[in-house]
This record gives structure tokens, sequence and C-alpha cells, in this order.
């Protein structure tokens, strides 16, 4: 029966891994945020995945690796870190929420573009998208050689007079 014991304590500790293991669950933000990124950035006026000024849905909240504020003279935002997050397929390593004092609000979309055809899937989106020129700015461009962003801006209409 002694020689039997460590046998058994290996199995229960296995079975407690395996019960108290978290699953990695990744995030897709295409539902959400397809409408603003590709046809129309004034499409909400308010921040995507906030309920108030400070609470973020917890679905995201999951999700994020670290959390920043920047406060500057021109600007307020807060950037929110990823993992496991994607948008159309892609690594979205970041999303940042930026109040501009000028009344402006934006997002940015972060990509990790790590191979060829994560580039040419980035830049299918860039071309597909479908923003009217009279509506709210969008940019979506390269940054360096494996990264991408993808940035929405449009007036603060709660606040401008």
């Amino acid at each position: 029966m002694n020689k039997n014991l460590p046998i058994f304590a290996l199995v229960l500790l296995n079975l407690s891994t395996i019960i108290h293991a978290t699953p990695q669950t990744s995030l897709d933000l295409t539902p959400i945020l397809q409408d603003r990124f590709e046809q129309n950035c004034e499409v909400r006026q308010q921040f995507d995945y906030y309920v108030r000024d400070d609470e973020i849905l917890p679905i995201l909240m999951n999700q994020v690796a670290k959390d920043e504020v920047d406060e500057q003279n021109a600007y307020m935002s807060r950037i929110l870190t990823l993992k496991n997050t994607t948008y159309r397929g892609l690594i979205v390593t970041k999303i940042e929420f930026v109040w501009g004092r000028g009344l402006t609000l934006m997002e940015y979309l972060h990509f990790d573009l790590p191979t060829a055809s994560a580039q040419q899937q980035f830049n299918e989106i860039k071309k597909k998208k479908q923003q009217n020129a009279k509506a709210a700015n969008f940019v979506m461009v390269g940054e360096g050689k494996n990264k991408g962003i993808a940035i929405c801006a449009w007036a603060d209409k709660n606040t401008a007079e």
C-alpha cells in the first residue's frame, strides 16, 4: 500500500491542476468594432466597451494585461494592453481610448502583424473600409515592420456647444 501512495498523490495533484486550471479564452473585437472601424467612426457617440466614464465592460477587462492612463495638457488616454484578443483574425495588442481637450474622441487598435499573411490581411481590411469622407477621421497604417494601427476619431457632441 505504501508503494501506491506516491502514485495516488501524483494522480490527485494532476486532477487538482485540471480542476483549477482556467482556460485561456480569447476575445474577438470584430462584432463590436467592425461598424466603427470599417464603416463610420461616429456610429456611436460613446466609447466602445465603456459603461460609464471609468467602467469598462468585464468582457474586455478579462483580456487586460496592463492598464495605463496618460494625462497630458491636450489629451487624456487610457491604454489597455491585451492578451488573447483579435480583430478579423489579427492579433490586437492594445486598445486605446483618448479624450482630446479639443472635444475629440478617439479609439486606437494596435495590431501585431508577425507574418506576411497577417500584413496582407491588414492591408485588405484597409482597402475594403467604407468610411465616408465627410464622416469622422479614420486612418489605418503600418507602424514599423510588424505592427499596424487603426485610429478612429470623432467629435465629442456631448460637450460641444
